[in-house]
């Protein structure tokens, strides 16, 4: 068995998962959080709860992602995962889905709050940003690494709502041909992701860092088309919770599992344990240094 640490949990394996941080077998009779086998995926329980996105939710919580011409992932109570691929398919596109919808229902099985964000440690904090597809998360991720901080995580961040702490994900982000090329990162140890042509898999593993941060502040990351320079706000707090529960990783999903009232309350611990703010930047990145120094800003204040 391969065993790696995600978002806090123990994985234990029977395919090795390059894309995530390895770590020993759990010792002295200490058990692993999640299993993943190969195997046969069954239908969901009718009726379905849910069937979006190529993800069916059964009556009794088993889901079931599936993805034509690639891989069927079976995931109950968020801790039993069941993968089985199609033949030929890349594993790089396999873990595309494992790493992304995969461990959204796993995080939401567990009634744990995913945030669709990216984290960076930053000195002895850890700065969540969070943003819809396309808003420039992970981009201004590896920009932070450039800069000399860590990775934490990208797309799916486990946030404890008491703690304000992060937990690091897995050393590893996704760009597009734009991001490499404006960042100036060659093409060398990336693998594409799967289908979406001109999207790579980035490994971080020397750049990664593999323990919990408390968040020093959590940025709401948005392209604006009449943004001259980036403008940074701070929400105050009723805003901020609503922009955090906005930003929640597939939040249908927690609709289909157990209802939303848990996912809001959380959102509602989190922001008001942790800063909240919105960072409005321009559409071709040419305010990025000056992003970043505000984003460092926020974390040393």
């Amino acid at each position: 068995m391969h065993h790696y640490r995600i978002s806090g949990w123990t994985l234990a394996t029977e395919v090795p998962l390059p894309h995530l941080f390895p770590c020993s077998a759990p010792s002295g009779g200490a058990g692993v959080d999640i299993t993943l086998r190969l195997g046969s995926v069954p239908p969901p329980q009718a009726p379905l709860r849910l069937d979006r996105d190529g993800i069916q939710v059964g009556a009794d919580g088993r889901t079931v992602i599936d993805v034509p011409d690639c891989v069927r992932i079976g995931l109950t109570d968020g801790r039993d995962i069941i993968v089985d691929p199609a033949p030929g398919a890349p594993w790089p596109e396999i873990q595309t889905w494992l790493l992304g919808p995969g461990l959204g229902v796993i995080c939401h099985q567990r009634r744990v709050l995913p945030l669709h964000a990216c984290a960076i440690r930053v000195g002895n904090g850890a700065l969540g940003i969070v943003g819809n597809s396309g808003a420039g998360k992970s981009t201004t991720a590896t920009a932070m690494v450039q800069r000399g901080h860590r990775l934490l995580g990208d797309d799916v961040l486990v946030a404890d709502p008491e703690t304000g702490v992060a937990q690091p994900c897995f050393p590893m982000v996704k760009l597009w041909d734009s991001s490499r090329n404006a960042l100036e990162i060659g093409r060398e140890g990336q693998q594409a992701v799967g289908r979406k042509v001109g999207k790579w898999h980035m490994p971080m593993l020397a750049a990664f860092d593999s323990e919990s941060r408390p968040l020093s502040a959590i940025v709401h990351l948005r392209a604006d088309p009449s943004a001259q320079r980036p403008v940074l706000t701070r929400w105050p707090r009723a805003h901020a919770a609503a922009v955090l529960d906005a930003m929640i990783y597939r939040a249908y999903l927690a609709d289909a599992l157990h209802g939303r009232r848990h996912v809001l309350s959380a959102a509602v611990q989190l922001a008001a344990r942790v800063p909240v703010w919105e960072l409005a930047r321009t559409t071709d990145f040419a305010d990025l240094p000056e992003m970043l120094d505000m984003l460092e800003g926020l974390v040393s204040a």
